[in-house]
């Protein structure tokens, strides 16, 4: 029993597992906050398009020797400008601007980094390196998650209402266009911070699967962050833990885990799972046995 719980505690002796598990948790806290507004609003292409954007100001960042957080923050801010204005001077749908930005922004990326291969390291773009992360980048990524943290509990909800129906946050009184920006520069800036634990492709999930995982299990917003915050913590902390025993890619391994968390609940949730949906159709279903057919 002794040397099952010492190989179980093995991780925690080296200081890159520690730093990579803590950062983790952080990162996975800050994106499951994040994702209760992404799923309420509908913007999980959204967030795909920004995680995507950055890439090009992380490359730009590199290669004049920048913090990455302050290029691929630029970059994202960018974007989400070029797809509004695109969006307000034409009659293109916006989940075709999204995906004309993002892909363009993502090809100019791809183009720097083999124009410049010494001075970027693509895997690192395209799927982080939390176990390498130099303490500047966790200092950025501290900075950028307090930041979010701090305006996401200050104005959560007004970006509620303004998520759920803009319209009336607007009878409110409440401006609807700083609060869009307010939104789309937390999540720019987030998506920045969830680069270095899970790289570019795969932060989408991050910013969706908590929140999506959360809407099945509660119908209160209140619950919802609580809930989306509390699963991005242990999904992240449990997979960077497991990453050391699989010898896998910490973010592979964080993202199939929360993937992991939504299917039991997709499957299993008492009030929106599948199992409750059928006993639910059944009970419909069910004839009476007060009476029946003669």
């Amino acid at each position: 029993m002794n040397e099952f719980f010492h190989e179980l505690l093995i991780p925690f002796r080296y200081d890159y597992m520690l730093r990579a598990i803590w950062v983790s948790a952080m990162i996975g806290g800050v994106c499951g906050f994040l994702s209760s507004f992404v799923t309420l609003k509908g913007w999980s292409l959204m967030g795909d398009a920004l995680s995507h954007a950055v890439v090009p100001g992380v490359a730009i960042a590199y290669i004049l020797g920048l913090p990455f957080a302050l290029g691929a923050f630029i970059a994202g801010l960018m974007a989400a400008g070029t797809m509004a204005f695109i969006k307000a001077q034409s009659r293109i749908r916006e989940d075709a601007t999204i995906g004309i930005v993002f892909t363009s922004f993502f090809a100019l990326g791809l183009v720097l980094i083999t124009l410049f291969p010494a001075r970027v390291d693509l895997k690192v773009i395209l799927y982080g390196n939390i176990l390498g992360i130099a303490g500047s980048d966790i200092i950025q990524v501290v900075a950028i998650s307090a930041v979010t943290l701090l305006v996401l509990g200050l104005k959560w909800r007004d970006l509620m209402l303004f998520c759920f129906d803009p319209n009336q946050a607007k009878t409110l009184g409440l401006r609807a266009g700083i609060l869009h920006f307010t939104l789309l520069a937390l999540l720019s800036a987030t998506a920045v911070a969830a680069l270095q634990a899970v790289g570019a492709i795969l932060v989408i999930a991050m910013l969706v699967t908590p929140g999506a995982t959360a809407y099945l299990l509660t119908d209160r917003f209140g619950q919802m962050l609580w809930l989306s915050s509390l699963i991005g913590v242990t999904t992240s902390l449990a997979g960077a833990y497991a990453s050391y025993y699989l010898n896998g890619a910490t973010g592979g391994c964080i993202v199939t885990l929360q993937t992991l968390v939504f299917l039991a609940v997709f499957i299993f949730s008492p009030k929106q799972g599948i199992l409750a949906a059928r006993r639910a159709i059944k009970a419909v279903a069910k004839p009476s046995t007060s009476g029946g057919l003669p």
